[in-house]
């Protein structure tokens, strides 16, 4: 289950990373308007916040104990499938772009 934490943490600065690129170049949109408010406020705001998160995942990942494992672990695969699909369109905008 603490698994998740280090792999949550893991898919996070990946998205920040390819999400950094893509709109730093103008090739991609941000979807999330949370993020693309921190975006357009700055760019260093939204990478602080996001490697911020990915700390907070890995004390998690370090510092964590519950009682309902399984319940932890059906509430954290929902994170980790979102992160998963969204590193998937990632690879493929950049597989697009080295395309051209």
């Amino acid at each position: 289950m603490k698994f998740f934490f280090l792999f949550l943490s893991v898919l996070n600065m990946l998205d920040a990373f390819f999400t950094y690129i893509g709109l730093r170049y103008n090739l991609i949109l941000e979807s999330n308007p949370l993020m693309n408010t921190l975006w357009m406020v700055s760019p260093f705001l939204f990478l602080f916040l996001k490697i911020l998160l990915s700390l907070l995942l890995i004390f998690f990942f370090f510092f964590f104990t519950a009682k309902n494992r399984k319940s932890w672990c059906i509430i954290l695969s929902i994170p980790v499938c979102l992160y998963f699909v969204t590193l998937i369109l990632h690879i493929s905008w950049v597989i697009a772009l080295i395309s051209f």
